[in-house]
This record gives C-alpha cells, sequence and structure tokens, in this order.
C-alpha cells in the first residue's frame, strides 16, 4: 500500500491508542493504590499513578501488528483497500518474526520494569537479566555494522543496548523528559530511514513517535501518571534496537556516530549521573538528584523551563544526526566536533557548585519529581 499513508495511519494509530489506554490505566492503578509514593530521594510530595509505560507498550504493540498486517496485506486500487490476509504469513523478509523477537525482549524488560516498580527488585538481578535480553537480540542478528572484527561488533552492541535502555530508565526523572526525548529521538530515526528506504525501521519509529506524543498529555508537567520502570526499561530498548538498525547510504565512519546524537541528551545524563555518584562514593544503582533536569532546577529554571530546555537540545541533536546520516566525511567530523564542543560546555555549565548541590544541601530549592534513576 502507499507507504506515506501506511505511516500516518500508523503513528495516528499508536497516537490515539495511547490517549485512550493512558486515562484507563491511570484510573486502575488509582483504585488499586498503585503509586509513585513521595519520600526518601524522591522529590514529589504526593503519591501518583504508576503503569503509564503498560499504556504505551500495549498502545505501540497493536499498532505495530496492524501497521505490519496493513503493510504486507493491504493494496490501494484506486479508492478501494483490498486486504489479503494469507499475505501476512507469506515467506518474506522476516520482518514478523522480527518484530516478534524485538518485541517480545522489549516486552520482557517492561514487564521486568513493572515488577521492580511494584515489588522492587535487586540492581544485580536487574542487570543479569538485562545482559541476557540484550545478548538474546544481538545474537538473533540485530548487530553494529562497523569496520570493527564481528567479535567486537557483537559485545558492543550488547554494550549500546545495555547502555541506552538503562540511560532512559535514569532520564526518567523530571515530569515529560523521557518520553519527550524519545518522541524526538524516534522520529529523527523515522526520517533517517525514510531517507534510506528502510521502510520497516521507519514504521517502527514513527509507531513509537505516536505512542510517546499519546502518553506525554498526561506525563507533562504537572504530570498526572508515570511511565515507570515499565515504561522507561520498553522504550530505551526499542531506542537502542532502532539505533543499530540505523543504515545509511553515506558509508563514512561519521555515520556511524548518528545515533549517538540522536539519543545525546540520554547519554549526557547517564555519563554526568554516574561520574557524580563514582566521586562522590555512592553507588551508580542508587538513586538521587544529580541529573541534568535537577541541575537546571537549582539554576533556577522551573519544571517546564528546564524539560523544554532539554527537550530543545535534544531537537538541535537530532537534526544534527540527521545531517551526519547523508555527510560527507569532511563535514561529518566537523558536525560531530560540534557537537562534542557543546556537550563539553554544557557540562562544564552544568557541573558548577551552584548545579550540582545535592538536593539535601539546596536550601530552598523548589520541589521537582522524584528521581527513578
Amino acid at each position: 500500500m502507499a507507504t506515506a499513508f501506511l505511516y500516518l495511519a500508523t503513528f495516528v494509530g499508536a497516537t490515539l491508542l495511547s490517549l485512550a489506554l493512558v486515562p484507563l490505566v491511570r484510573e486502575y492503578a488509582q483504585r488499586k493504590e498503585i503509586h509513585d509514593n513521595p519520600g526518601g530521594h524522591k522529590s514529589h510530595t504526593k503519591p501518583v499513578p504508576y503503569l503509564g509505560g503498560v499504556a504505551m507498550v500495549v498502545a505501540f504493540s497493536i499498532a505495530m501488528f496492524v501497521g505490519v498486517f496493513l503493510r504486507r496485506s493491504a493494496v490501494i486500487d484506486g479508492r478501494q483497500i483490498n486486504l489479503t490476509i494469507g499475505n501476512l504469513f507469506a515467506q518474506g523478509d522476516g520482518l514478523l518474526r522480527e518484530l516478534m523477537v524485538v518485541l517480545g525482549l522489549a516486552i520482557t524488560f517492561s514487564i521486568m520494569g513493572l515488577i521492580d516498580d511494584l515489588r522492587g527488585l535487586s540492581p544485580w538481578l536487574r542487570f543479569i537479566v538485562g545482559v541476557g535480553l540484550a545478548t538474546a537480540l544481538v545474537a538473533y542478528g540485530v548487530q553494529l555494522d562497523s569496520p570493527l572484527p564481528l567479535a567486537a561488533d557483537f559485545v558492543v552492541a550488547v554494550i549500546w543496548i545495555l547502555g541506552i535502555t538503562n540511560a532512559f530508565n535514569l532520564l526518567d526523572n523530571i515530569d515529560g523528559l523521557a518520553a519527550g526525548v524519545a518522541a524526538m529521538a524516534s522520529t529523527a530515526f523515522f526520517f533517517i530511514a525514510v531517507m534510506n528506504d528502510q521502510q520497516y525501521s521507519a514504521l517502527l519509529a514513527i509507531g513509537l513517535a505516536g505512542a510517546m506524543l499519546g502518553f506525554l498529555r498526561s506525563n507533562f508537567h504537572p504530570a498526572t501518571i508515570y511511565m515507570g520502570d515499565a515504561g522507561s526499561l520498553f522504550i530505551g530498548f526499542m531506542m537502542a534496537y532502532l539505533g543499530l538498525k540505523m543504515r545509511t547510504t553515506v558509508s563514512e565512519i561519521p555515520q556511524l556516530f548518528a545515533p549517538l546524537l540522536v539519543l545525546g541528551v540520554a547519554l549526557l545524563d547517564t555519563v554526568i549521573v554516574v561520574v557524580s555518584r563514582i566521586r562522590r562514593g555512592v553507588s551508580p544503582f542508587t538513586g538521587g538528584q544529580a541529573h541534568l533536569s535537577h541541575r537546571l532546577r537549582r539554576l533556577g529554571l522551573s519544571v517546564p523551563r528546564s524539560v523544554s530546555t532539554l527537550l530543545l537540545a535534544s531537537a538541535a541533536l537530532c537534526i544534527l544526526a540527521i545531517g551526519l546520516s547523508e555527510a560527507t566525511a569532511g563535514v561529518g567530523y566537523w558536525i560531530l566536533g560540534a557537537a562534542l564542543a557543546t556537550g563539553a560546555l554544557t557540562t562544564v555549565l552544568l557541573t558548577t557548585k551552584v548545579a550540582r548541590v545535592e538536593s539535601g544541601l539546596a536550601g530552598n530549592v523548589t520541589p521537582l519529581r522524584r528521581d527513578v534513576g
């Protein structure tokens, strides 16, 4: 069927499903008292329902299966749409099989996050399960395509999946940030995939963007529902998958770094948080308020402005990544240099004494939201 229509239908379908499911899940969470309660290092002052991630996962999964069905079974003839059910299961490129594998692994990550939300899990158990799921995806054939030896590509791909998945888990620390960054990153992956004729990757990316957009209506400040680990681990895994699937027509070294730019805000947040905790002798698995959003708040920005600043930065990096994906080597290195310089300056600004004071010493800092990292 017409590719543009397919993308539009998938995006609209995922958005509407997410918009419809989030309120239902919120009501269920409130009725069952499944809340993120304040206390400890968390900075929100009243219970907020969890389970928003469950709504996103369901909305995205349904939209993807419908999208794949339309892609393989629908033909537009004038004003008529003809469906051929048998085509869905016909021998071909193995998309349906890969979609089931990827969604199965991502949903397993989400279920682990949901159990952690509800009952709590050991960080080491989460790590071991994460390594197993990442290794399974790479062993299936979703690997890095680089000049490195195959064994090195395998290891780097596993590390990439674990790193990005947990980066989004850490990024979910203030209203609207993780879902907003994921929506922008998905959109960037969509454009890169379209420009390089990767129709299935484009379909997944635009569907994920729609699911994020529908959730954001209830997650922007003041949030009425949180995605929880069930949502952040799922979208992190899908972001890592899309990054590995990205291919470009320009085969130059700089193009390998385009996914890093797309996900630059999440990666910078993770690096700053982990380094900060290690320097203070604190476990990286321990929650705290050393994130980019918290540092911007301590510089005097409100919650909406802190989130908007980081989303604008994410949008700028996504635009650079789209340009990088089609740039020659010479131009690509300039783009990477500019991005690295900007990241370094941002790190200097956000690690000043004022921006890095921990919440317990911050005096009159306005409460933010909880930090699930």
